[in-house]
Formats: C-alpha cells, sequence, structure tokens
C-alpha cells in the first residue's frame, strides 16, 4: 500500500514539474516577444526624435525663418519713409 502511495505521489509531483517547466517556457517565450516588441518602438520612437530634431534645427535657422516671413507672411523690409512717430499725449 505504501509502495503504490508513493509511486502515484512520485508520477503526480513529476507531472506537475513537467506542467510548471511548460508554463515557465512560454513565459519566458512570451516576455521575450514583448521585450523585441518594445525595443523596436524604442529604436523607432528614438528615430522619430532624431528626425524632429533636425527639422526643429532647420526651423529656428535665420534664413528659413526670414524666408518663411517673406514668402507666407508678405513682410519685407521696412522704409525710412513708413516710420512714423507717436506723440504721447498726457
Amino acid at each position: 500500500m505504501k509502495r503504490s502511495i508513493f509511486i502515484s505521489l512520485f508520477v503526480v509531483t513529476h507531472v506537475l514539474f513537467i506542467f510548471f517547466q511548460i508554463h515557465k517556457h512560454n513565459r519566458v517565450i512570451k516576455l521575450s516577444y514583448q521585450k523585441q516588441k518594445l525595443e523596436n518602438e524604442k529604436k523607432m520612437l528614438a528615430q522619430k526624435k532624431e528626425e524632429l530634431s533636425q527639422q526643429w534645427c532647420n526651423l529656428i535657422k535665420h534664413s528659413t525663418i526670414k524666408e518663411f516671413a517673406k514668402e507666407n507672411l508678405k513682410m519685407g523690409k521696412v522704409k525710412l519713409n513708413q516710420v512714423k512717430k507717436l506723440t504721447i499725449d498726457g
């Protein structure tokens, strides 16, 4: 009787160990996939950051601002006869 209990307990224990080993392996695969996905997203975001940084540097250039003001805002140099003096009435 004791021997059959021992054998059945031994088998059940090994089945549980096998189950836990498979479960652990599945978790490792799942976490590995998530890690790979997040690393790819991190690379994409770093590339996007670099592109935006370059775009920002181009936008703050004096020549780019001057060109935008001339073309889009129709701005030009101010002539002396266009300047008016304001008086303070007080």
